[in-house]
């Protein structure tokens, strides 16, 4: 198989549950350059859960649409960004009353401040997707919204060393990388929304840089939970900020 294919598995396989990388050879290199899709993916994504969202508005009321559309993206995930929110949330707990957070992080239970992250974001998200497809109308601003999040993984990779375990293909990612994928993010979200789409980079990229700088000072570094945090909350935070605007 091409290794242009395997840099296409290894993208979907590392921000979904749908596991192409089991039918081929994908190693650390593949991830390095299929980086570049992470936007499409993630439009990708967004759109299977807006087009939920759509259809599910033609029969349901708006919240129990947006309820569909939000569990049909945590499918389609894996739960993976939802899991990395919730880890650092309870490292940012464990901080706040002097614990470490690291430790916090690797406890596979959840903790209160993780369970109170994941019920508000999940509130957030829900309303606002609902709010979105209200009236039959297809929310383009989902598909803007999961291309932009996928941007921050590479951002953080770019910017700050690596702490966690595996995920080396972190050591070739670098800001020629990201702009390459902030391009492709940026040409996938003016299609989508138009003007609209600056606001929702704006506060999508002050998410991520949130993370980020929670993770250089208390971690020393980035890991996966801070990789799957920073797309959760940057893609929250700016289809709430599409919902300002419409």
């Amino acid at each position: 198989m091409r290794s242009g294919v395997r840099s296409v598995f290894a993208a979907v396989t590392f921000l979904t549950a749908i596991p192409l990388g089991r039918r081929a050879a994908v190693a650390p290199r593949h991830l390095e350059s299929g980086a570049l899709l992470f936007p499409l993916v993630g439009a990708v994504v967004g759109t299977l859960v807006a087009a939920t969202a759509w259809i599910a508005s033609l029969a349901f009321p708006p919240m129990i649409a947006g309820v569909i559309a939000v569990a049909c993206g945590i499918l389609v995930t894996g739960a993976l960004h939802l899991d990395g929110l919730a880890d650092v949330a309870d490292g940012v707990g464990a901080a706040l009353s002097g614990g470490h957070p690291a430790e916090a992080m690797r406890d596979p239970r959840l903790g209160v401040f993780g369970g109170t992250a994941l019920v508000l974001d999940l509130l957030l998200k829900i309303s606002v997707v609902a709010a979105l497809a209200e009236g039959g109308r297809f929310p383009t601003e989902v598909v803007a919204a999961g291309a932009v999040a996928r941007v921050a993984p590479i951002a953080l990779a770019a910017a700050l060393p690596y702490v966690g375990p595996r995920h080396t293909w972190t050591r070739a990612v670098g800001w020629r990388t990201c702009a390459g994928a902030s391009l492709a993010a940026v040409a996938i979200g003016v299609v989508a929304v138009g003007a609209a789409f600056t606001p929702m980079v704006i506060v999508a990229a002050a998410g991520t840089a949130i993370v980020g700088r929670w993770a250089a000072v208390r971690l020393g570094g980035t890991t996966g939970d801070v990789f799957g945090a920073a797309v959760e909350l940057s893609e929250t935070l700016a289809l709430a900020a599409a919902l300002a605007l419409a």
